[in-house]
């Protein structure tokens, strides 16, 4: 019930402050006068992960019979900005990118970026992504020029009824979307089917590994452990992932490559406290594409929820171990188990007992929760690790 109220008064603060958010870019921009002919924007400003479960689909739109000749602009998130370049250039011919905490906070910016958007208007707008957020996608599809404006119909999960109901008014059409909850990668296949009116027989995120040398020198079989996550309360303890490598080194004979981001670093340092010497520390010293690069050569990921696990499967790798604590539970996590055999979810206790209703108390808080990492214990991972090395 506490958790409930917090989410709602805080519901009520964030709304307060995307109408002033509204306010301020409804001042700074105008549409441009002029659309040029067959082309698209696509709005897409969600994290990395959502990229990877997206990204199949650009690929698609590109090659339809009705778009193929269009010119495809992107406005992604900085975030993912080198993997998307890398990744995603033959198939989009403008990239636009937005920093989100300097949209928010810099007037000069926030007026730079929409004049760079609005120049010139465009055919068709496109914004695929089920969870809309009232300033990062439907306040920038009103104040584009474009005579087609097309969204998911979607949720209520990142805005409050009456922010839908204004956000909805700024389409010009509104892709149906299932009730329930539904794998993000089928969220987005659900929208492209919508949108080009076309059954597409994509079953799970794939992504080709550019071909370039990776910068650094590998172990020849090796798993990498990604301690890295969006939040805290969704990272598993250092402690505990420290004896899992010392498990899968002894026990099974890999290498450790340890991975995660910039601010992971003093975890990273109380892992070699932890473990000691004899592993390869990368935390903070790859990019994205580097990042491709590593997983693409290792054998087995043991990792929080986070983009990483995401990767890892689109890029094919044997098997992938995940430590989840329940955050947008049956969007993200877990994989269909028929198209992804390779991804294994260790659950929180709470979501293990009754997965059933689990599912439903997770689509009541809008996919959300914060259930502590260390009821996940160190011997519920050991046996799952155990369970997938020796099938």
């Amino acid at each position: 019930m506490m958790f409930t109220v917090i989410k709602v008064l805080k519901n009520i603060r964030h709304s307060f402050i995307d109408l002033f958010i509204f306010a301020m870019i409804s001042l700074s921009t105008r549409p441009a006068k002029d659309i040029r002919p067959k082309s698209i924007l696509i709005i897409r400003l969600d994290a990395i992960g959502d990229y990877v479960l997206f990204r199949n689909f650009i690929e698609v739109l590109r090659k339809s019979s009705d778009y193929r000749d269009y010119r495809i602009t992107l406005l992604g998130n900085v975030v993912w900005r080198s993997l998307g370049e890398e990744l995603d250039s033959g198939y989009v011919d403008e990239f636009i990118w937005l920093d989100r905490d300097r949209f928010v906070a810099d007037f000069a910016y926030r007026s730079e970026k929409l004049k760079e958007i609005n120049n010139p208007g465009y055919e068709i707008v496109l914004s695929p992504v089920y969870s809309r957020g009232f300033v990062y996608s439907d306040m920038i599809v009103r104040l584009v020029n474009a005579k087609h404006k097309i969204g998911s119909e979607g949720g209520l999960s990142n805005m409050l009824k009456w922010q839908k109901r204004r956000g909805d008014r700024y389409y010009t059409r509104l892709i149906p979307a299932r009730d329930g909850v539904l794998f993000e990668f089928d969220r987005n296949k659900e929208f492209f089917e919508g949108f080009l009116q076309v059954r597409l027989d994509l079953q799970k995120p794939t992504i080709v590994p550019p071909k370039r040398e990776c910068p650094f020198e590998l172990p020849r079989r090796y798993a990498v452990l990604f301690i890295g996550a969006s939040s805290r309360f969704r990272k598993w303890s250092i402690a505990g992932f420290a004896k899992i490598a010392g498990r899968l080194k002894d026990a099974y004979g890999y290498e450790i490559v340890l991975c995660g981001g910039p601010g992971d670093r003093d975890d990273a340092e109380e892992f070699a406290r932890r473990f000691g010497s004899g592993f390869l520390d990368l935390v903070g010293k790859t990019s994205l594409v580097e990042l491709v690069s590593v997983l693409h050569n290792g054998s087995l990921m043991v990792s929080n929820e986070t983009s990483a696990p995401h990767l890892a499967l689109a890029l094919g790798m044997k098997e992938v171990v995940v430590i989840y604590n329940g955050d947008h539970f049956g969007r993200f996590t877990p994989y269909p188990e028929d198209r992804a055999p390779n991804y294994h979810a260790i659950y929180h206790p709470e979501i293990g007992n009754d997965v059933e209703a689990y599912t439903k108390k997770s689509n009541a808080y809008g996919y959300r929760n914060n259930l502590d990492m260390g009821a996940i214990s160190l011997d519920m991972v050991e046996a799952a690790i155990d369970k997938v090395l020796t099938k």
